[in-house]
């Protein structure tokens, strides 16, 4: 995907492009709502790892014209059975495809006998660091084909430079990343808050309480039961809105990169989810208001075990700027 400094330019597709894209992502979408978020979420950490493996084994072969010995001695380690010997390893075209199908049956095969490994390659290569080791891997083949380094850096090397490589301007991938998590938890918490402001009932205790442990200060108001009227319910609600821009969106504005993060947001997994989950968990509580409103930590540990059959799950976008 090509980048821009200032950010990741939006590629410009044709209708039949579109309709293929908008298909792999209902099916993606699908699969992620059929496996529990811990599950999902260890083999999406790891998977831009092997990505980046991938690239970086391509970029090596390339500049060689074939795969030396210290490629192949690497594959061997890290994977093994991949390459039986080195005379097999001399299509520098195929290597990296062949392996990266290799790491999708063998380290990654119990997503596919499970029925996700369409769902983990999707959101696996939008992951922020499997975006920067793209970026990487596209500047070290413009700068290797005139001006090849010596010697070839190891893949642990490459891959250090990769998860500082820049996907906007002057923020590393792995600071998107981070961003896009600190994003992703507020939006938890809004999720959450979002039925019960919706809503004429008094705040619980246990609510405002995880408020102010959070969000210090947005609760405070004068005058004792002040919180419960509408206009103190309203005020909270949009301190809590404020709140998560100036703490999470802040940042990314001023330094001209808050498109691409929102963009991270929308590919990032637990976003779809958490949607996905908050639009169901609200239907369900509207049935029975009468029952507690649960914690905070409760409803996340809801969220992360919600599995559905057969989602048709829309995408949602981010909450508006």
């Amino acid at each position: 995907m090509p980048l821009t400094k200032h950010g990741m330019k939006a590629p410009r597709f044709s209708p039949a492009e579109l309709k293929v894209r908008a298909i792999a992502s209902r099916r993606a979408n699908q699969q992620l709502l059929r496996v529990p978020w811990r599950r999902f979420r260890s083999a999406y950490e790891e998977y831009p790892r092997w990505q980046a493996f991938a690239l970086w084994s391509r970029a090596v072969n390339a500049t060689e014209g074939h795969a030396p010995s210290g490629l192949v001695k690497t594959l061997r380690a890290r994977c093994p059975g991949f390459i039986e010997d080195e005379a097999s390893s001399q299509e520098p075209g195929l290597l990296a495809f062949h392996l990266l199908e290799w790491v999708h049956n063998r380290r990654f095969g119990y997503a596919k006998r499970q029925g996700w490994l369409d769902a983990l390659t999707f959101y696996g290569v939008r992951h922020p660091r499997s975006r920067g080791a793209w970026a990487y891997w596209e500047h070290c083949e413009n700068e290797w084909n005139t001006k090849r380094p010596t010697p070839l850096p190891t893949f642990d090397k490459w891959w250090r430079v990769a998860l500082q490589w820049e996907l906007c301007d002057n923020t590393s991938c792995s600071a998107v990343a981070r961003a896009v998590q600190k994003y992703l938890d507020w939006e938890a918490l809004v999720l959450w808050l979002r039925p019960l402001f919706d809503t004429s009932l008094t705040l619980p205790r246990h609510v405002l309480s995880e408020l102010e442990r959070r969000c210090p200060g947005i609760c405070k108001f004068d005058g004792s039961g002040a919180c419960e009227t509408r206009q103190a319910r309203s005020s909270i609600w949009h301190r809590v809105m404020k709140w998560g821009k100036d703490h999470c969106l802040s940042q990314a504005r001023e330094e001209g990169w808050l498109d691409s993060l929102l963009e991270q947001v929308r590919s990032h997994p637990r976003h779809v989810r958490m949607q996905a989950y908050a639009t169901h968990w609200t239907k369900e509580w509207s049935r029975s208001r009468a029952l507690p409103y649960p914690s905070f930590h409760q409803w996340e540990q809801a969220a992360e075990r919600y599995v559905k059959a057969d989602p048709d799950l829309v995408r949602q976008k981010p909450f508006t700027r």
